[in-house]
């Protein structure tokens, strides 16, 4: 890096090509100490000259590579010059530099694959189908993990236009006598059958003319298999193979005589069969699957995750699945400390001992509390140590309550009155959300927390001084996917995120504009409250933010040595987070819901969900697919048109 910049200072693009050819030039160098070995060979010795000769390169080509089209001098000239791309370079007697000549070694202009190969040519295509490999599928309708991820439609339009030829259908008995497709024994989501075949005859043949085979996987009853029948013939009409296309061949029909024709090929689950077919990685095919308590060794505590055991492996979800999710919450804020200072949700409003007393509580009222009625912190008494106050505008101007405790330090109880007390203030809060405070001819309830600033600089997770490369070193040494910090970033107004996932290091970037504090489509009052945030819904995938990192972190969990796999790896270290979820979709069909959570809504219904208060999506994908329900969802209220 010094050599290509000697400044000190930001990489110029030239200073950047020079680190990089550097980089590039000492790793293909590398191949020179085998050619020591053969210096008295002719054809390789000039490989350790610092210019490669017209004539050198035409020996090797002819010699080595058994190139037979280099005995023509003019093409060797014209291959260089065309590979050099330097018109300036286009002389009588070019050359190749040593590092032009070893980049040549591992360019595409030396692959051994004849490009002529590329493209097939109809006469072809005349054997018997078994006798062509098969660009093919497994599991084509999840969008991720066989565990926790998507299925959908498009996952069978993206193989199709990338020429896959075989797809694969997991059929799994679904409501209303229709079938459904998801990975099973599961917790992917479910997509109609008939939207899949839908799907399927509109790209089966955008790319390629050749067939297409649908491999089922059958774990329908005959009844609904009935159903599948009739929807392949419906769709598919013509196009569907349904009778051999040589009665009394003793071979398969070729790719030509097969085109555009679309081929089911139908495979039974039979469990009780011990020589079952299915991969050793298919967890559909489970044995056992559910809760699994794992321990958690930053908290030293038990989490539940979502399982599957299969006859050789157990497969686990490293987050929590969703549904225990909020009863963990619920338990945790039960059962965690007393004070609001010691949960993730009083940090929106709980300001600790204010400098500034009264007048300052009054100031971030009206500055950070849009004037709205209702907006509200709680701070420590001025006058009276252990008690605090309760500050919220009301009517165009501050009020503020006492809240008085009671009881031993173990078993502390806050209350505004003696006929109504609470365990934690942060229960305090939460009631009087949804009951007014009300006091002399006032009644308000609170609305808006204003948070306290700057005060994500007071926690364990936020670093002021760290580079980048600092904090990729940290996360290196937690092996947890959750860990995380928050640091200050060069640009000003602006942080990141440093977090692991899927054992990969990532970073977001949060812009602070004005305000308010920004992460993709969200917008947070503070960055305290966007850490509490992401501590309970997901950030990046499946992921919440659990494990904050410091070197407090480091020493009581951190391995000696880092974990160089999560930082090289084949993905963008800058990532999007999840958007928050503001759509409108169209229903396809009538759903009726199937739980409490979800919401009924007939055909042609437009569904806006308006996201709430940053919340969670209502209800995956069931308006606009019409095959999972209209759920509530989290914190987004959905409107109907």
């Amino acid at each position: 890096m010094k050599q290509a910049d000697s400044s000190g200072e930001a990489l110029s693009f030239d200073g950047f090509y020079k680190f990089y050819t550097n980089l590039m030039f000492f790793e293909q160098k590398s191949i020179l100490s085998q050619m020591t070995e053969h210096v008295n060979q002719p054809s390789l010795s000039f490989m350790l000259r610092e210019r490669i000769s017209l004539q050198d390169f035409q020996r090797f080509m002819m010699l080595d590579q058994k190139e037979s089209w280099a005995a023509d001098i003019g093409k060797v000239w014209t291959f260089m010059c065309h590979f050099l791309n330097d018109p300036r370079r286009e002389v009588d007697k070019p050359f190749f530099t040593q590092e032009e000549f070893l980049t040549y070694l591992f360019s595409k202009e030396n692959s051994i694959w004849d490009v002529a190969q590329n493209s097939m040519k109809p006469e072809e295509m005349n054997n018997p189908l078994s006798h062509y490999w098969i660009s093919s599928s497994h599991n084509t309708y999840l969008m991720g993990d066989q565990l926790y991820s998507e299925s959908s439609t498009e996952a069978y339009v993206r193989c199709l236009r990338m020429g896959c030829r075989c797809i694969e259908l997991d059929c799994w008995d679904g409501p209303d006598d229709m079938p459904v497709i998801y990975h099973g024994h599961t917790l992917t989501t479910k997509i109609r059958f008939s939207d899949v075949v839908f799907a399927i005859k509109e790209h089966a043949f955008a790319i390629s003319e050749y067939p297409v085979i649908i491999s089922i996987e059958e774990h329908c009853s005959v009844q609904q298999q009935r159903r599948m029948a009739d929807i392949f013939r419906q769709v598919f009409g013509d196009m569907l193979l349904i009778r051999p296309v040589e009665a009394r061949s003793e071979e398969l029909p070729s790719p030509n005589q097969l085109r555009h024709k679309i081929i089911i090929k139908h495979k039974t689950i039979d469990y009780q069969s011990d020589g079952s077919s299915s991969t050793e990685s298919d967890v559909s095919n489970s044995i056992k699957n559910g809760t699994l308590y794992l321990e958690d060794p930053l908290f030293d505590e038990w989490n539940p995750h979502y399982f599957v055991l299969t006859n050789s492996k157990l497969y686990y979800l490293e987050e929590h699945s969703l549904g225990q999710l909020k009863d963990e919450e619920d338990e945790e804020s039960e059962e965690d400390g007393k004070t609001a200072e010691d949960t993730w949700g009083a940090d929106q409003w709980f300001h600790g001992k204010l400098v500034g007393g009264r007048k300052e509580a009054e100031r971030l009222l009206i500055e950070n509390g849009g004037g709205k009625d209702g907006a509200f912190l709680i701070r420590e008494s001025e006058t009276l140590q252990g008690e605090h106050t309760l500050s919220f505008w009301h009517g165009g101007r501050t009020q503020h309550c006492r809240i008085w405790s009671c009881g031993e330090e173990s078993n502390l109880r806050y209350y505004l009155t003696d006929t109504l007390s609470f365990e934690m203030l942060s229960s305090l809060v939460a009631h009087y959300r949804e009951q007014p405070v009300r006091s002399r001819g006032l009644s308000q309830k609170l609305t808006l927390p204003v948070p306290p600033q700057n005060g994500h600089e007071m926690k364990n997770w936020y670093h002021q001084s760290l580079t980048r490369g600092e904090a990729e070193f940290m996360l290196m040494k937690i092996p947890h996917d959750g860990a995380f910090l928050v640091r200050k970033r060069g640009e000003p107004n602006s942080f990141a995120i440093t977090f692991r996932v899927e054992g990969k290091i990532k970073h977001c970037c949060i812009m602070k504009e004005g305000s308010l504090y920004i992460l993709g489509s969200f917008e947070f009052r503070s960055l305290v409250e966007l850490i509490s945030y992401f501590h309970k819904h997901p950030l990046y995938r499946h992921l919440r933010l659990r494990y904050p990192v410091n070197e407090q972190t480091l020493q009581r969990i951190g391995s000696k040595e880092g974990d160089l796999e999560a930082l090289y790896g084949p993905a963008h270290t800058y990532v999007t987070v999840n958007s928050l979820a503001q759509h409108m979709v169209k229903a396809l069909y009538n759903y009726q819901a199937q739980r409490e959570d979800e919401l009924s809504f007939v055909q042609n219904s437009i569904i806006y969900n308006g996201g709430g208060g940053g919340g969670g999506g209502g209800g995956g994908g069931g308006g606009g697919g019409g095959g999972g329900g209209g759920g509530g969802g989290g914190g987004g209220g959905c409107t109907f048109a």
